[in-house]
């Protein structure tokens, strides 16, 4: 069973949608103490936002557009059932009184508390307007620029000079051309951020429009810039991706303010004995450190933390069974850091309980479904899987009616170029066509992307299973074989020269070598059937009520 992630109430809207728009009789369902209920089983409801929840995770597992029947409505309100009885089985075997199966509960429960408290701090936070649009228009911004590229610094110094008098750029840099004088000219060409050559964009980047960079040194040459444009071209994406970005960080700032206020609010820290802490030091020694009840950290109402708890937790956090003489040099130096996370903890659950969080719908519900799935496997553990024997013949009949699914896909291994614009890629892939060398296109060709631009593909020539390959770039390479180069364009408006350099057929995995893979996949077939087996005889001996209606 799936536990809830962090988006779960996103997630409830959702399914509430679809169940609107395909479940008129919602309104005919039972009331328990405040919550409709689509079911009950031997007295335990299954209310309809649980429901819900169970469909926006099937929705969101779903193929894009598609929503789900009332067949399939039913369906997972079926296994919800057998899981619930599954679970109330476990719980008459006391299986919830095992105290590993506590400590994993209570465990995620403080966890669940601490998310419900920042889902408060932070539900009012906004992305401002002014913050959202510095973002988007740094990502976006092209600047429009006219080049001329030179072999000698002393042919650039010497346009430069003449540019001072008064000559046009344009000119000047055709004149140079054409004189031998420089090398290359680009006239009015819109490049983003990662398109320029590091030392171009730093020169760029203080420059005013009209204006006429000092001679600047690339790798490919000596280089003059004028800044004819800069413009910010409408994308959705990027705005979209700025305004997360944005929200996010104020979202941080608003917990880490929030935090701070706690602490100052309920903490009383002893910073003079924390930093006369020495773990480096063979006196006292960890052994010694980790039964020191002096206090580090009082909170008001609550326990305080003594040396002895943060050397506990140092101790859990680095030695992992390494010798500590070997880690202790890093203790010091995240003595403080991890005292403040010790602290963090505690005040964000006291700061919860004292709102009462644990009283919540939202928290109840998120307790309830972890511990569901947490009783719901230590019962398979505990009282399926033992009972599950597997038959060689099994396994083998397995493998042989699924034996594509035991295949070693089809792999390349593919090097590429990434370009600002489509003229400079094609440029590119008409060389290598032609018989350049890769390296030599890649260390000479104009206009490519810094390869260390946010959300840029890389392709540096290793193996890599072609259905993992984006769709439009599976597209680009169907049907290449090793030596052909491919130009893929991607929503992103980058472009990419594929250099396909070896093509791997897919091949049969022989049976000795998947076996155990084989075994476990027919294990959890039979696992599955086992389940829906036992919960039938206990549905048989049990009070289900439905009260969905099937049509």
């Amino acid at each position: 069973m799936k536990t809830l992630g962090p988006t779960w109430l996103a997630a409830v809207s959702l399914a509430s949608a679809v169940l609107a728009a395909a479940n008129g009789a919602a309104q005919d369902l039972p009331v328990v103490k405040g919550k409709k209920v689509v079911a009950s089983v031997q007295g335990e409801s299954i209310t309809l936002d649980e429901f819900n929840l169970q469909l926006a995770g099937v929705q969101r597992e779903a193929a894009p557009g598609t929503t789900p029947d009332r067949s399939a409505e039913l369906a997972v309100l079926q296994r919800m059932i057998r899981t619930t009885l599954i679970t109330q089985e476990a719980r008459r075997m006391e299986l919830d009184k095992l105290p590993e199966i506590r400590k994993i509960v209570e465990s995620f429960s403080r966890v669940a508390l601490r998310e419900g408290l920042v889902e408060r701090v932070v539900r009012d936070v906004k992305a401002g307007p002014k913050e959202v649009e510095d973002v988007y228009q740094n990502a976006v911004r092209e600047w429009k620029l006219s080049a001329a590229l030179f072999e000698k610094e002393e042919h650039a110094k010497a346009m430069t000079t003449e540019l001072t008098a008064g000559r046009e750029f344009g000119a000047m840099a055709r004149a140079y051309l054409a004189q031998g004088k420089a090398t290359k000219v680009e006239d009015g060409v819109f490049l983003k951020r990662e398109a320029m050559d590091p030392a171009v964009r730093k020169a760029v980047a203080g420059m005013a429009v009209g204006s006429t960079s000092p001679v600047i040194a690339t790798k490919s040459g000596h280089v003059l810039v004028k800044l004819e444009d800069v413009r910010y071209p409408d994308d959705p994406a990027a705005r979209a991706t700025a305004e997360q970005i944005v929200l996010t960080n104020k979202r941080k700032d608003a917990v880490t303010a929030f935090d701070q206020a706690l602490k100052k609010k309920y903490v009383k820290l002893n910073r003079e004995l924390l930093s006369r802490l020495d773990y480096e030091s063979d006196t006292p020694g960890i052994e010694a450190l980790l039964k020191d009840g002096r206090v580090l950290a009082e909170i008001k109402g609550e326990k305080p933390v003594t040396v002895g708890e943060l050397t506990e937790e140092l101790k859990f956090q680095f030695f992992h069974g390494t010798k500590m003489a070997a880690e202790r040099k890093r203790l010091n130096a995240k003595k403080e850091q991890i005292l403040d996370g010790m602290l963090h903890r505690k005040v964000f659950r006291k700061e919860a309980l004292r709102l009462s969080l644990d009283r919540t719908d939202s928290y109840r519900a998120k307790v309830k479904e972890y511990e569901s799935g947490v009783l719901f496997d230590a019962f398979l553990r505990k009282a399926i899987a033992p009972e599950i024997k597997l038959k060689e013949d099994e396994v083998r009949a397995y493998y042989d009616e699924h034996r594509e699914a035991y295949t070693n896909p089809e792999m390349m291994r593919i090097r590429s170029l990434t370009f600002a614009d489509r003229r400079s890629a094609e440029s590119a892939l008409e060389s290598l066509k032609k018989g350049a060398d890769f390296q030599w296109v890649a260390d000479h060709a104009d206009a490519q992307v810094d390869r260390n631009a946010r959300g840029l593909l890389s392709f540096d020539g290793r193996p890599i299973m072609t259905s993992e390959l984006p769709d439009g770039v599976q597209k680009a390479v169907a049907g290449a074989t090793g030596g052909q180069f491919r130009l893929y364009a991607s929503p992103e408006h980058h472009f990419y020269v594929l250099a396909v350099q070896d093509v791997v057929a897919a091949q049969p995995r022989p049976y000795e070598q998947v076996r155990g893979e084989v075994a476990r996949e027919v294990l959890a077939v039979k696992v599955q059937k086992a389940v829906e087996e036992y919960a039938e005889k206990l549905r048989a001996l049990s009070e289900v009520k439905v009260y969905l209606k099937a049509s």
